[in-house]
């Protein structure tokens, strides 16, 4: 198995297309057959499926490409290594974040950071903070910028922001007019809360809990900005970061209250890998956080 096989192995996958990868690599399409049969043959196992004009990963071709993600990778960390031996700050630069960070705490970072190191490929990779945590671990992105969890043993962790939540509701909501709401007050509305499992779900749901309390969940889903809408429309309650509705407060078209028995608030911040070689683009892009805080 050689380096160039993996890497036309991996352009297939992503493309679902021998002739789109070949288009993508710059070489003909033959060459790019010839060396995934050659790699077939010598793993001795098929590594596509082909269904209509796409071709799919078979069980054993999803297990080369996560180990073929992990083996590019650290070729590109290598090279990174060598050049920053020289003093620009230059090279691939991948983080991963949510859509709530994304949108409402790293425009400002990123503006600041590009505009410094206009030789640095960043690429954003956006997903629910779990999954870039995972991402994180697997060594498929730099850096993540994420909800932190309470305890990762891997991970070196940072925290960059405090990010305080509230109560939030449509202004037409019977709760409309309270500034702050007891927590029994909120368990006889529906509530649209982030899926089980998260760490922002795991908080609220401790809060109700040490105070015996169950919320009543209408609905369960995964990014704070569809939360948002759908409470915009009046279909529940919810309990969202402040900066997340900051806009929609401003303009009245929702409401938010404080919650009196219970301390809503998460903590953002910047994870990496446990002893991973920090390239000087993450390294610098760590202190644009640091000193730089949209």
């Amino acid at each position: 198995m050689d380096f160039y096989q993996l890497v036309y192995f991996r352009k297939v996958a992503l493309a679902r297309s021998i002739s789109r990868a070949a288009e993508e690599l710059l070489i003909t399409q033959p060459a790019v057959s010839k060396r995934i049969r050659s790699l077939e043959e010598e793993l001795g196992a098929k590594l596509f499926d082909r269904i209509g004009k796409k071709i799919f990963l078979t069980k054993t071709g999803e297990v080369l490409f996560a180990h073929a993600e992990k083996v590019l990778r650290d070729l590109d960390e290598a090279k990174t290594a060598v050049r920053d031996m020289s003093e620009q700050c230059a090279g691939e630069l991948v983080i991963g974040t949510s859509d709530h960070i994304s949108l409402h705490r790293l425009p400002g970072v990123l503006k600041a950071y590009i505009t410094a190191f206009p030789k640095v490929d960043l690429k954003l990779r956006c997903h629910r903070s779990e999954t870039v945590l995972d991402m994180v671990a697997r060594n498929l992105v730099d850096l993540g910028v994420v909800t932190l969890p309470g305890i990762a043993p891997n991970l070196v962790m940072k925290v960059i922001w405090e990010d305080p939540m509230s109560l939030v509701f449509p202004k037409e909501h019977p709760l409309a007019g309270r500034k702050t709401i007891a927590l029994r007050d909120v368990t006889g509305y529906g509530m649209i809360l982030p899926e089980t499992g998260t760490t922002t779900r795991r908080n609220i749901d401790a809060a109700f809990t040490k105070k015996r309390l169950l919320p009543k969940v209408a609905m369960e889903v995964a990014y704070i900005e569809t939360i948002k809408g759908l409470v915009k429309a009046g279909l529940g309650i919810s309990i969202l970061p402040d900066k997340a509705v900051e806009q929609e407060i401003k303009s009245g078209e929702l409401l938010k209250a404080g919650i009196r028995n219970a301390n809503f608030s998460r903590k953002l911040g910047i994870v990496h890998l446990k002893n991973k070689f920090l390239s000087r683009p993450a390294i610098q892009f760590m202190k644009f956080l640091e000193y730089k805080q949209a």
